[in-house]
């Protein structure tokens, strides 16, 4: 007997449980945006993949009995019952219209549509819609009191059935009449009929379909038999969805081809009692049922087989060749590869450990919790029941491996030598949680609940790696190559390892992983959250795919995992799922949409946008998408509200606040891959908060600022201009002041130079030193009435100055006056003694505390046409080290004032810094920097 495949697991289905109003389902349809409408006894749905919304009388419907839908390009949803009002939904609001004659009962039951255009017909009348009113379409009858069925063509107007209830007669509007013959079986029959295209006509019986086309008035008769093996099929309906022709009835679904053939059919399981199915936009099929609501069949799930549904299933292995399950209280089950069907092999109900094939002695093994079944080639089966002994169960070996012409077997004490014959137990060796064994290398590995063991010459011994042990608990091990292997933990992942080092596989932290697969260079894990893929690259696993639910596995508990050549053999605790192995992520976001838009908790309109501001304000906007993937809980987006915000935001949430906006315009943009969404709103300021309002405050009190600005300006002119001349004259007698505070601070030290020659006896000297200072002297007091003078005269004084000091220093002291070709130092000016007193510092605060030869160097360098820079340059022991620092100061002050007052006389802009020659070194000497501008 082979074990039959379950289909059940395959479906998703949506009852009551779920927010259905009623598990009487007529009709499912998908409308031009991508949602999905259930028309029921207590109501109509509309379903986003997350959401199921109502509507009912309680929202216009004029009956909660809906039993036809028809979805147009424009986004309508058309709803059909009998019933004195009918119409649409748009953007979630009900339109309901009565007729134009008088309590009309609509009774549409072969209702058309044609594009936008809907054409509600009964038995004997049609409607359009006109002006908010159901208006009856009159046709010229050829035959009286027979009613004619409206056609909405360039061409034809009605189609009238022949006496005989074998033809057809086509109505021209130019009152021509044309035949269409062979139609007995079908307007003899209890039949469906419509208009499904503006040149299409479709008639359908228990047995057959008919298709017309209305331009060429040929006929194409078509039975299910031929087209899709079955008899026939109850409440068959042909329609025009998503762009395409589909046929449903009792038990199928399909689409039309070019020549009006089945294709793409789906045979519904007869448990499932369906009466009509749809198939959307990306292929799922939605089936509709009397009893039990709607079922959901996404397009991976159709391409795969389940087995043993609400069995556990532990293994799934190979032995010899051939692919056994094991399945908890039913046995060993084997795989027909060819039929991918399951039959019994070995039947067993006690609790199941493993089956076994040792290929060194050709023999098949069968171990569950009392028995081991023995099976050699060409041999009767054997069993070996230990359910008599004293510890009334197998403690032989719960998995049994070979090495050196012994059977080695684990128990739930150790491990034991197994005589091969017989399987009685030679010795056993003390080991306690054992999970698996291998032979690996001459050797017998061992997985513990405490890392990896080894037997070898009969010693149980633990594994290290680099030197440090290992002690998660092992599941399973895994032979990945001749030196690699897997190591499958109880919620740590999985390890690869050469027995020496061991790296993780990455992405599998924290899983418990039951078992592996190793297919070529891939890795297969059998895991607690379902199934991952590992591929090698650059001697690196990679994480290339995982394989959950919405991929069709019957649970995410997988115990084991099979490849067989393009199919993945998946054993879990909810049965066996056979996959295909090329398997797309099934993924069906078929759009986002902003669903509503609240202000202050008030809901706003679609055709208004615009409110009045108020305080602490707050608008909600609730976004949602139209996905039916299985696993579609974690929608994420971006979003951001202009002008607000510049840079988009991500979110997962459902419901976006905003509070205390100011009045603007406001524009809500949306994006999720490659949908993009927007609303616009506006808050409409107050009177106090117009632009026109606050235009004229703006506007007055710009004119009193410059009214008030304009009297105290002129108020205050003369003042400060009266302050600005007396600040001006100030400034001259305080730099005068300053230069006759500097000038007698020259003079004595070269009176003190003087005085110290004569100190020393040295009259030659002291005569030659008073020779020179007597004609600087006098050169000074020539120009010290000049506020300025050229630029050579300074240099003229700086060279008597230093060829004094150079008398005083006794030869140990060099200077070097250096002018760029470049500077004009007759006609450029400078304030009279700027630099002198710098150079005095660099000789009595630089050079004189050197015990060898010091230099002073003076560097002139144009800049541009009025400004121009100077060096003074000793390699002294630096201004910090200098003993005379207090006097430095009180001179570098002095210098600061001066410089303070020539600026704000205006004429002047003079920059002036200093630094140490060489900061970094123990060598010193100092730099003073004047950067010098006349205006």
């Amino acid at each position: 007997m082979l074990w039959s495949f379950s289909y059940s697991q395959q479906f998703t289905n949506i009852t009551v449980k779920e927010g259905l109003p009623s598990n009487h389902v007529y009709k499912t349809i998908q409308d031009a945006n991508g949602f999905i409408w259930f028309a029921t006894d207590k109501g109509l749905v509309k379903y986003n993949g997350n959401t199921l919304k109502t509507f009912t009388t309680r929202n216009g419907l004029s009956t909660n009995d809906i039993w036809g839908m028809h979805p147009t390009p424009d986004g309508k949803l058309w709803y059909l019952s009998k019933t004195s009002k009918l119409g649409y939904i748009e953007n979630d609001s009900v339109y309901a219209f009565e007729s134009e004659l008088k309590n009309e009962i609509f009774t549409p039951n072969y209702t058309s549509q044609i594009g936008n255009k809907i054409i509600l017909t009964s038995n004997s009348r049609s409607h359009h819609l006109i002006n908010n009113k159901w208006t009856l379409l009159h046709v010229n009858n050829s035959l009286k009191n027979k009613p004619s069925l409206y056609i909405k063509h360039p061409t034809i107007t009605a189609f009238e059935t022949g006496t005989a209830l074998d033809t057809i007669k086509v109505i021209y509007k130019n009152g021509q009449i044309k035949k269409v013959a062979n139609l007995k079986s079908i307007l003899t029959s209890i039949h469906y009929r419509g208009q499904i295209t503006d040149n299409l006509f479709y008639w359908t019986t228990d047995k057959e379909y008919s298709i017309l086309n209305l331009n060429t008035l040929k006929l194409y008769k078509r039975n299910f038999k031929d087209e899709i093996g079955i008899e026939k099929s109850q409440h068959t309906r042909v329609n025009f969805i998503n762009n395409q022709i589909q046929i449903a009835g009792r038990g199928f679904v399909g689409i039309l081809d070019a020549n009006f053939h089945i294709t793409k059919t789906f045979l519904i399981p007869k448990k499932l009692d369906a009466h009509f199915a749809m198939i959307d936009k990306t292929e799922t099929i939605w089936i509709a049922t009397f009893l039990n609501g709607i079922y959901q069949l996404n397009k991976v799930k159709k391409n795969i087989k389940y087995a043993f549904e609400h069995e556990k299933v532990y293994k799934t292995n190979n032995l010899n060749g051939a692919i056994i399950a094991n399945v908890y209280n039913q046995g060993f089950f084997k795989y027909d590869t060819d039929k991918k069907t399951f039959s019994p092999y070995v039947k067993e109900t006690e609790y199941l450990f493993s089956s076994i094939y040792l290929d060194s002695l050709k023999t098949e093994f069968f171990i569950s919790e009392n028995k081991i079944k023995r099976l050699r080639e060409n041999q009767k089966k054997e069993v070996f029941d230990f359910s008599n002994s004293p510890y009334y169960s197998n403690q032989i070996g719960r998995k049994l491996v070979y090495l050196n012409g012994y059977i080695y077997g684990h128990y739930s004490g150790g491990i034991n030598k197994i005589n091969q014959q017989d399987l009685s137990i030679i010795k056993s060796y003390m080991q306690r949680g054992i999970n698996d064994l291998i032979v690996f290398n001459q050797q017998i590995l061992i997985a513990t609940t405490n890392g990896l063991k080894k037997f070898k010459n009969e010693i149980i011994s633990e594994v290290s790696f680099n030197q440090q042990k290992f002690s998660k608990s092992i599941l399973s091990i895994t032979k990945v190559s001749k030196t690699d292997l897997l190591l499958n933990t109880d919620g740590f992942g999985s390890f690869i390892t050469n027995l020496n080092e061991i790296y993780q596989l990455p992405k599998s932290e924290f899983l418990i992983v039951n078992n592996a697969f190793v297919e070529n260079k891939n890795i297969w894990l059998a895991t607690n959250s379902g199934i991952l893929k590992y591929v090698l690259s650059n001697n690196t696993y990679i994480l290339e795919k995982e394989i959950v639910l919405a991929n069709g596995l019957p649970s995410l508990q997988v115990n084991d995992i099979y490849i067989y050549k393009n199919d993945i053999i998946v054993s879990t605790n909810n049965g066996i799922a056979i996959l295909p192995k090329k398997q797309e992520t099934p993924y069906q976001l078929l759009d986002i949409y902003i669903d509503k838009l609240s202000y202050n908790n008030q809901v706003v309109t679609q055709d208004n946008h615009a409110f009045k501001y108020s305080e602490n304000n707050n608008v909600s906007i609730a976004v949602s998408s139209i996905d039916f993937s299985e696993n579609n809980t974690n929608f994420s987006y971006n979003y951001k509200l202009e002008p607000l915000q510049n840079n988009w935001q991500t979110t997962e949430t459902t419901l976006i606040n905003f509070n205390n906006l100011q009045p603007n315009k406001y524009v809500f943009k949306i994006e999720s891959q490659n949908f993009k969404k927007k609303i616009e709103f506006t808050i409409s300021p107050l009177w106090y908060q117009t632009l026109w309002f606050k235009s004229i405050v703006l506007l007055t009190l710009i004119t009193l600022f410059f009214r008030t600005v304009w009297y105290l300006s002129k108020r205050s002119q003369q003042q400060k201009s009266k302050k600005l001349f007396q600040e001006k004259q100030l400034s001259e007698i305080q730099l005068k002041a300053l230069r006759s505070q500097m000038n007698p601070h020259f003079v004595f030290n070269s009176l003190a130079a003087i005085q110290y020659f004569i100190n020393e006896n040295n009259f030659e000297a002291s005569e030659k030193y008073l020779v020179k200072f007597s004609k600087l002297i006098r050169r000074f007091f020539e120009l010290s009435k000049e506020n300025t003078i050229s630029l050579t005269e300074e240099i003229k004084l700086l060279t008597n100055y230093l060829e004094i000091e150079k008398l005083r220093f006794r030869e140990q002291l060099e200077y070097k006056i250096n002018i760029d070709d470049l500077l004009e130092t007759n006609k450029t000016k400078i304030p009279t003694m700027l630099l002198q007193p710098i150079v005095e510092n660099a000789v009595n605060h630089g050079i004189f505390n050197k015990f060898e030869t010091g230099t002073v160097t003076i560097n002139f360098k144009k800049i541009d046409t009025l400004t121009y820079k100077v060096l003074i340059i000793d390699d002294g022991v630096g201004f910090v080290n200098t003993k005379s620092k207090s006097k430095k100061v009180k001179s570098s002050n002095v210098l600061q004032q001066r410089l303070t007052y020539l600026n704000t006389l205006e004429e002047w802009k003079i920059t002036y810094f200093t630094k140490e020659l060489h900061p970094k070194n123990d060598e010193k000497g100092n730099i003073s920097t004047f950067i010098i501008k006349s205006k």
